[in-house]
């Protein structure tokens, strides 16, 4: 029972905790005086001669929910209020493949400064990402019960996936212009990683006997985790020394990671930019483990790899109304037919969460621009594809005013705004994806904020200016 514990809490932690990152479509991205749009694309030109920001950088928070809505599960009154639990309307608006994902991330400290060549930037930041995919037997089989799945042939066929990760990464980036036209950006990453679950397996399926109503069950469970605590193993046994948090855990499981970018100029007007962000690797190898969960043969009730429920006879029923402890020693021997194995791990390693963009913009005038863009990102259940529009309005080298609209499977809601403005050095901004989140967030899709406090020099270096001072340095060096 205290493995099931331990199970039962990884899954909650990969569902449920407060997330941090996945690169998510985010106003931010299309600002051309905000420093932060290179977290988009390492390529993308920043004007400002330097910056530096700590704690109060950046924070994004989202959540993604396709497929469960809270306003299917019930009929409502002219006010407005809940009051009729309608389950089967509920069950019928499910997809057969719904997610919810969850995000956070926290920038502890951020700087970046021109140079002679280029633009020279570091950031330490924290990252977290959580998805939880799940089909629609599960929900059915909570809202109506096994009579919903009658018949060899009509099983309430339950998977559900979970991932999750949390990790430290610590970013060296690099951004030249090569020509008028050609700008290109790289960023290596050094990583950590705190925390790290993932199922292979969670899947069973119950089958209900139409005429005797007896069960039959088949499940499988693999999970693969690496945890925050230390751990022991003690007879096949796993026993957790100390749940006290430790920060020596934050700067364990180290790994690498690279981001590339390109930019280039077709005109004065027409542009394309393309990235591929989170290109490396994790090594899990501290306080890892594997689960595995499978049903035994505890006895009468174990037919060839399932458990088979045939109900009570009436002396059991009896004897439990009339001896407590034979409940209780009836329920232990249910939980005999049912194991998870906890086995130790050397360690493994996992690929990171890799994002592709490809962008191409056009310029009104110099201060009004729009743009397409196309992005696969990964939040650890397989790449999902995000179609952006945006306008971005960009006055006096201090101010942006971006509008998005973004289409994503499932998700077609996504009104974005974002509003960024540099009050003599001090930059401030906000935004959100998805403005309509935040009013009925219970039914929407999408729910995403975005905001931070970063200090700049006040002084802008054009694009135009970074090549002529490089082309003049250069002249001046082949003269001597």
């Amino acid at each position: 029972m205290k493995h099931i514990r331990i199970f039962a809490t990884l899954v909650f932690m990969a569902v449920l905790s407060s997330a941090s990152v996945a690169q998510i479509v985010s106003p931010v991205d299309f600002m051309r005086y905000n420093p932060r749009s290179v977290n988009a694309n390492p390529a993308f030109y920043t004007s400002d001669f330097g910056y530096f920001d700590l704690m109060l950088g950046g924070y994004t928070v989202g959540v993604q929910n396709i497929g469960l809505k809270y306003d299917k599960f019930f009929r409502f009154n002219n006010a407005g209020q809940p009051t009729v639990l309608d389950l089967d309307n509920g069950v019928a608006s499910l997809r057969d493949k719904n997610y919810i994902n969850t995000f956070v991330n926290v920038d502890v400290f951020n700087c970046g400064r021109r140079t002679k060549h280029g633009y020279f930037s570091y950031s330490h930041r924290f990252r977290e990402v959580e998805s939880m995919t799940f089909n629609k037997d599960l929900v059915k089989l909570l809202a109506n019960g096994n009579s919903a799945f009658l018949g060899e042939a009509n099983p309430a066929d339950i998977r559900v996936n979970v991932s999750a990760r949390m990790i430290q990464e610590f970013n060296f980036g690099y951004q030249m212009s090569l020509t008028d036209q050609w700008n290109i950006g790289l960023r290596l990453k050094f990583l950590m990683g705190f925390m790290d679950v993932k199922t292979n397996a969670l899947n069973a399926q119950l089958y209900t006997d139409p005429e005797t109503y007896a069960l039959k069950l088949m499940s499988a469970a693999d999970v693969r985790a690496t945890l925050p605590y230390e751990f022991v193993m003690e007879d096949g046994k796993m026993q957790i020394v100390d749940r006290r948090f430790n920060p020596a855990t934050l700067f364990k499981n180290y790994g690498f990671g690279v981001d590339l970018g390109a930019e280039y100029k077709i005109n004065d007007q027409w542009g394309v930019a393309a990235a591929l962000n989170d290109l490396g690797f994790i090594k899990w190898n501290n306080h890892s483990v594997n689960f595995v969960g499978e049903i035994n043969d505890g006895g009468s009730y174990y037919d060839n790899g399932a458990f088979v429920f045939t109900g009570l006879t009436n002396e059991q029923v009896h004897a439990m109304m009339e001896d407590e402890h034979f409940a209780q020693n009836l329920m232990d021997s249910l939980t005999s037919y049912f194991s998870l194995t906890p086995q130790a791990l050397a360690g493994y390693t996992t690929g990171l969460y890799t994002n592709m963009m490809v962008r191409g913009y056009y310029d009104l005038t110099p201060e009004h621009r729009f743009s397409a863009q196309f992005m696969g990102y990964n939040v650890g259940m397989g790449m999902k594809p995000a179609m952006t529009l945006a306008y971005t309005g960009s006055f006096k080298e201090q101010y942006d005013v971006v509008a998005t609209y973004t289409m994503m499977p499932g998700s077609f809601d996504n009104l974005g705004i974002g509003l960024s403005a540099n009050f003599g050095g001090l930059l401030m901004y906000v935004a959100t994806n998805n403005i309509f989140g935040f009013f009925n967030p219970a039914n929407r899709s999408h729910l995403h904020a975005q905001f931070g406090i970063s200090f700049t020099s006040g002084e802008k270096v054009s694009r135009a200016e970074t090549i002529v001072i490089r082309d003049q340095e250069m002249e001046a060096e082949s003269e001597d």
